[in-house]
């Protein structure tokens, strides 16, 4: 590792630690040259995809664009970045388990939209209007419609045990007088 003030070749580890989620190595190293200290970051290095844009150009995976994306969905909202990270980190390994060489951006964003929905709905909605290009009221009115009416439904659009298909009784309840 050179330093970056001489970028002198020979640097010495002072300090290592592990990253809370256990991600990453923090190591504060010492150029032996001139005595600048530094702090590197260790973390595996996985094989990420190729994203394809919606104009079918291809590009690198880039966790930073996602993160600045999520900042700025997030922005004056009770959102630290660690939670912001803990997204990222999802959605990247989430895209390491794909078996294709290549993932539409359509697929990333609703990935982060799952997530972000389940962190702030404020925040989901400011993603949402970004990343749908939202240019009218309507299409803002349409979205929270839409997240009303799903209240009930989980994030993957799975009922929960005890909803009724039609939103109406309880299907357990009704289950329950036919068997007994």
């Amino acid at each position: 590792m050179r330093c970056p003030v001489c970028r002198g070749a020979t640097t010495k580890v002072v300090d290592s630690r592990d990253s809370g989620d256990g991600d990453e190595i923090r190591r504060r190293r010492k150029c032996l040259e001139c005595g600048h200290r530094f702090t590197t970051r260790e973390r595996i290095a996985t094989t990420l995809p190729i994203v394809r844009k919606r104009d079918g150009r291809r590009q690198s995976f880039d966790r930073n664009k996602i993160l600045a994306g999520l900042k700025l969905a997030c922005r004056k909202r009770n959102i630290d970045d660690g939670q912001l990270e803990d997204v990222v980190r999802k959605v990247e390994q989430w895209a390491a388990t794909r078996s294709a060489s290549e993932l539409r951006s359509k697929l990333i964003g609703d990935r982060i939209m799952h997530h972000l929905h389940a962190l702030d709905q404020v925040a989901f909605v400011r993603f949402v209007s970004v990343y749908r290009s939202f240019e009218t009221v309507a299409e803002f009115e349409r979205l929270l419609q839409e997240m009303e009416k799903a209240e009930h439904v989980s994030v993957e659009g799975q009922r929960t045990l005890f909803d009724a298909p039609d939103g109406g009784a309880p299907v357990a309840s009704a289950q329950a007088t036919d068997d007994g």
